[in-house]
């Protein structure tokens, strides 16, 4: 009988070990998936002015963009690199904490998350009310063609230039047409 209880304790301490060794190794692989983005400005001014044949007052409407854009996006990483430090730190405590207050910490990392999302894109809109038509289709599909280098959202390709270069340049710009989604 006493042999029987210790095993079932022995079992549950091993299950809740490899639990919090799973839970830790998950969360190592999102900082270490976010990592990669800050090594390449999220659009790089140089080559987007070039191909976009951006006007002087274009320019500077794209140059305040990208700074703001920039000043957001960090801020941004430092508030979610928190927020994950302090969801480790709440696994970490001792007792071990409800899956409630797990699960409110989750929520909120994903609330920031969608935030820098959608203020990216709400940027993206407004930046596009400068452009000319032809310019919005231009940057439709040089934004099309920096995103095909997120194989599968695991990190950056890098090209023959060197990480954060952007594609090469060549006879593929523009690039071809998308085909209509099946």
């Amino acid at each position: 009988m006493k042999r029987d209880w210790l095993l079932c304790l022995l079992g549950f301490s091993l299950a809740l070990n490899l639990g919090t060794i799973g839970a830790l190794l998950y969360l190592r692989q999102q900082a270490q998936a976010s990592r990669p983005l800050v090594a390449e400005p999220p659009l790089p001014f140089r080559e987007m002015s070039e191909r976009l044949n951006l006007s002087p007052g274009q320019r500077e409407v794209f140059r305040r963009f990208l700074r703001e854009q920039r000043r957001q996006i960090e801020e941004g990483r430092r508030e979610l690199l928190a927020k994950r430090r302090e969801l480790l730190t709440l696994m970490q405590a001792e007792p071990l904490p409800e899956w409630p207050a797990l699960q409110a910490k989750v929520r909120e990392i994903r609330s920031l998350q969608s935030r820098l999302e959608e203020d990216l894109v709400q940027q993206l809109l407004e930046l596009q009310r400068h452009l000319e038509p032809h310019q919005r289709a231009a940057m439709a599909a040089f934004l099309e063609q920096r995103y095909a280098r997120f194989p599968s959202g695991a990190g950056r390709i890098q090209g023959h230039r060197g990480r954060g270069l952007g594609p090469p340049p060549g006879p593929e710009w523009p690039p071809p047409p998308l085909s209509p989604p099946r």
